[in-house]
């Protein structure tokens, strides 16, 4: 059975839950795991190089593949630990408006790779007139953290990525008006559902339900 995750699928609790559980609790199954961008991933099961993949938003929705949303999250703002955005009290938990991004440099995983997150962030921006100063695209949502980290700009990322470079980069909430939900989701073939892959979703689905449970 092979499986593919995007990296910020994988900095999630539940993508290693499910694939520790699947080793452990099926053995007969042969899992193979692979990362890769969204459109990647989807790629790959169209053309049956994967029976599924764990990512973010669809970037595309090609007919007979199946897109399940598992979870959902939060979206944070990651900022660097020197940013003006990180040097108020209670960083952590003070949500950011968003009128605070203006003339700031934005950093977004481009277009073919996974624009969800970051189309709806955009859009929220045009909604209320708000411009960033510049954009600077990357291919992976940990090439990002890589990016604010070194202080070259600020991006949103799931919730479950704040562990990432922790002494370099603050974490906040964004204000109600500007929240962003980051969902984790799991793509097959719609007609793939016999054998190995049978078992692999209803066990995908009893973790993600005792995850939300918990």
């Amino acid at each position: 059975l092979a499986i593919g995750f995007t990296s910020s699928a994988a900095a999630h609790a539940y993508t290693p839950a499910v694939l520790r559980a699947c080793r452990g609790e099926h053995p007969g199954i042969a899992l193979s795991m692979t990362e890769n961008n969204a459109a990647g991933l989807i790629d790959a099961i169209v053309k049956t190089r994967l029976h599924g993949g764990f990512l973010r938003v669809p970037v595309a929705r090609p007919e007979g593949i199946s897109f399940e949303t598992l979870l959902t999250e939060p979206a944070l703002l990651a900022v660097p630990l020197d940013h003006r955005l990180a040097a108020v009290p209670r960083a952590a938990t003070t949500p950011v408006p968003l009128a605070e991004l203006e003339d700031e440099d934005l950093i977004l995983v481009r277009r073919p790779g996974a624009p969800g997150l970051y189309a709806n962030l955009l859009a929220l921006c045009e909604r209320d007139g708000v411009r960033p100063r510049s954009f600077v695209e990357v291919d992976r949502m940990m090439m990002n953290l890589n990016l604010v980290a070194a202080g070259a700009g600020i991006t949103v990322v799931p919730a479950s990525m704040r562990g990432v470079h922790a002494h370099s980069i603050v974490y906040r909430p964004m204000e109600k008006q500007a929240r962003l939900e980051a969902p984790l989701t799991l793509a097959y073939r719609t007609h793939d559902q016999d054998g190995p892959m049978a078992t692999f979703l209803a066990l995908a689905r009893r973790i993600a339900m005792e995850h939300r449970d918990a």
